[in-house]
C-alpha cells in the first residue's frame, strides 16, 4: 500500500494486487478528512485492507465516525464495506441493484485469488437518484453514468477534488461496460463543467482536467466509428478491449 496526500484534505491509498493478474491495475481507496467524517470513496477487496486504511487515518487524525461511498458495484470497489458496521454506505440506485444482482456470482469468480478473508457482501444503505449533498462538510455525490450504468462521483468543493471512480483513465478510458456512450460523453462534459483541479480515478495516478478533455475526444471518436490509432501498447491493448464490448453489442 501506498499513501498520497491530496489537496487540503484528500488521502490516497494505493494498492497492487491487481496489477499482476488478468486485471492488470493498481486500485485506489480516496479518503476526505471531513470535519466530522471521515468519507471513504470505494472499499476495495475487503476488510484486511480497509483495516489499514482505518489504522492510518484513525493514527493521524484522531477518530471520526465513517461514511462510505461505492461509485459503483464492481466488485473490487465493495468487497470491503462490511469493515464499516452500522455505517452510512451511499450509492446510487443502481448500484445498490447491481451489487444485489451480481456481487455473489463475482464473489465466486474471484475470491480465491483476491480475498483475504470470508467476504460478506454489505450492500449501500442510503441511496440517491441524482446526488446527495453534505453541505457543512463541502461534498456532493453525483449520478455519473459512463464506465457502467450505475457509475457515480464525488466532488469536493473546498478543495476543488473530482472523484470519478472507472469513469476515466489516462489517456483514454478503459474496460467500457455500457452501451450508451452519448450518456458517457454528457458525463465527462459535466466533469469539464466543475473545473476540478485534481482528478482522482480508481485505476490510476493523479490528473488534471487535461484528462477530461482526453477521454471525451476519445468517446467522440468511438460513437462516429473513427478509426483511431495507438502507438503505446498498453493503451492499444485497452482501446480494443473497449471494442471488443462495444462490437458485442453491436456498436461498433
Amino acid at each position: 500500500m501506498e499513501i498520497k496526500h491530496v489537496g487540503k484534505r484528500g488521502i490516497l491509498f494505493t494498492f497492487f494486487e491487481l496489477e499482476n493478474s488478468r486485471y492488470d491495475c493498481v486500485t485506489n481507496v480516496y479518503a476526505i478528512k471531513g470535519n466530522q467524517y471521515f468519507f471513504i470513496c470505494d472499499t476495495y477487496l475487503g476488510p484486511y485492507f480497509m483495516k489499514k486504511v482505518k489504522q492510518y487515518l484513525e493514527s493521524n487524525f484522531g477518530k471520526k465516525k465513517y461514511i462510505i461511498f461505492n461509485s459503483h458495484s464492481h466488485w473490487d470497489h465493495i468487497w470491503g464495506n462490511s469493515a464499516f458496521d452500522n455505517c452510512m454506505i451511499i450509492a446510487h440506485e443502481k448500484c445498490k441493484d447491481l451489487i444485489e444482482k451480481n456481487a455473489q456470482d463475482e464473489l465466486i469468480e474471484n475470491a480465491e485469488r483476491f480475498a483475504k478473508e470470508n467476504i460478506h457482501i454489505v450492500l449501500p444503505n442510503i441511496t440517491f437518484e441524482k446526488k446527495i449533498t453534505f453541505e457543512e462538510e463541502g461534498l456532493e455525490f453525483f449520478y455519473s453514468p459512463g464506465h457502467t450504468e450505475d457509475s457515480a462521483s464525488c466532488y469536493d468543493y473546498i478543495s476543488n477534488t473530482l472523484f470519478v471512480g472507472d469513469n476515466i483513465d489516462n489517456p483514454i478510458p478503459s474496460c467500457i461496460c455500457w452501451n450508451e456512450l452519448k450518456k458517457y460523453k454528457d458525463t465527462l462534459e459535466q466533469y469539464s463543467k466543475i473545473g476540478a483541479d485534481i482528478i482522482v480515478q480508481s485505476h490510476g495516478d493523479l490528473n488534471d482536467k487535461e484528462v477530461i478533455r482526453k477521454n471525451i475526444a476519445y468517446i467522440s471518436k468511438l460513437m462516429t466509428n473513427e478509426k483511431i490509432a495507438f502507438d503505446d501498447k498498453d493503451v492499444l491493448k485497452k482501446h480494443l478491449k473497449n471494442i471488443e464490448y462495444l462490437r458485442q453489442i453491436g456498436i461498433c
